[in-house]
This record gives structure tokens, C-alpha cells and sequence, in this order.
């Protein structure tokens, strides 16, 4: 299943990173047509605040742990199924990126993450997190931590390398205005 993670609080931003405009709507209806057009039933992730009981969220029940919480929750919802997580400060990523992480998808590891050539650690906020990656996560909380990169690092995971520019977190306004240009370009 698919979680599109939109309860963040956007404090560099200024705004909403999921209401961002890149294509000619906003960022968490883009995130959610990626993961549907490869057949995953999509869920927004979303803070207790925002929670408007609608079909398809599913609200922080693990507050205060940002994404790291929001992955517990879902799985709490269902931790019989893989979750294909989402950020939606990540507009670089296309249906390639989507079908080449679905493609290379290794059950037997606790994940199958992104990880940029040139970068050090894999993408937490773009991986596939497996049923058994549920108790690694919890195990980690109770020792105090709450970093899913962390989990990533020191657990068994299928790492799938992309050149570094298609996972670009956008993060501040001066950010935005770049990458805009750029895919409007």
C-alpha cells in the first residue's frame, strides 16, 4: 500500500509543502496519482490536528515522532502489508523512480530504500517498508530512537542507487523557486 506522508508542519517552507503547486495541482494529489497509476491503495498520512476522518488517512497515533511516527501508524492500521512511503517535498520523483523501487522490491530484507550515487545514507522518505520492518521500528523507539534513516542504516535493506537529483528535498521557499523553474523549464 501506498502512504503519502502530509502531516509535516512546513516550518521552513512557510506553507504547506503538500499544497505546493509544481504541475498544475498540488503536491499530495501528484504523490497520490504516482503510487495509484502502480495499483497501490493510497493512504494520506496526516497529523492528529488535520485528521478530518475521511476515507484514506490514517492519523498519527504516534505523536510528536514526525515520519518516524507516521510509518509506526500506518502500520498499526496494517502490519500485514509492505508500505510504499512517501514525501511530498520530493517533486523529482516520476513514474520511472516509482516503477524502478517497486521493481527492485526484496520482501525478504525489512526495506527496499533510494539511495543517490552520491550520497552516503539511503532516502527514508522514499522506501518500501516491509511487514517485519514494524518490529525494527519499535524496537528502535524503545531504546529512544525515532530516526527512520537510522533503522535504514543498521538494518538489512535493499538499497536501489538513482542519480541524486531526482530525490531533492524542497524545503524552503529559495528551494521551491529553483525546482519550479527547473521542471518548468
Amino acid at each position: 500500500q501506498g502512504l503519502v506522508l502530509v502531516g509535516g508542519k512546513s516550518m521552513r517552507m512557510g506553507t504547506d509543502k503538500a499544497s505546493l503547486n509544481y504541475f498544475g495541482k498540488s503536491q499530495q494529489e501528484v504523490m497520490v496519482e504516482l503510487l495509484e497509476k502502480q495499483q497501490l491503495k493510497t493512504y494520506l498520512s496526516v497529523s492528529k490536528e488535520q485528521d478530518s476522518l475521511t476515507a484514506n488517512q490514517i492519523a498519527d497515533t504516534f505523536l510528536g515522532l514526525g515520519p518516524f511516527g507516521a510509518i509506526c501508524s500506518a502500520f498499526r492500521k496494517n502490519p500485514d502489508v509492505a508500505w510504499l512511503v512517501i514525501a511530498t517535498d520530493l517533486p523529482f520523483v516520476n513514474d520511472d523512480i516509482i516503477a524502478l523501487l517497486l521493481k527492485h522490491r526484496n520482501p525478504s530484507k525489512a526495506a527496499t530504500a533510494l539511495k543517490g550515487k552520491n550520497k552516503q545514507f539511503p532516502e527514508p522518505l522514499i522506501t518500501i517498508w516491509e511487514p517485519k520492518s514494524y518490529t525494527l521500528l519499535l524496537n528502535y523507539l524503545a531504546q529512544g530512537y525515532s530516526c527512520p534513516r537510522k533503522v535504514l542504516i543498521n538494518s538489512e535493506v535493499e538499497i536501489v542507487e538513482i542519480d541524486d537529483n531526482f530525490i531533492r528535498n524542497i524545503n524552503t521557499p529559495e528551494e521551491f523557486e529553483a525546482a519550479y523553474k527547473e521542471l518548468n523549464d
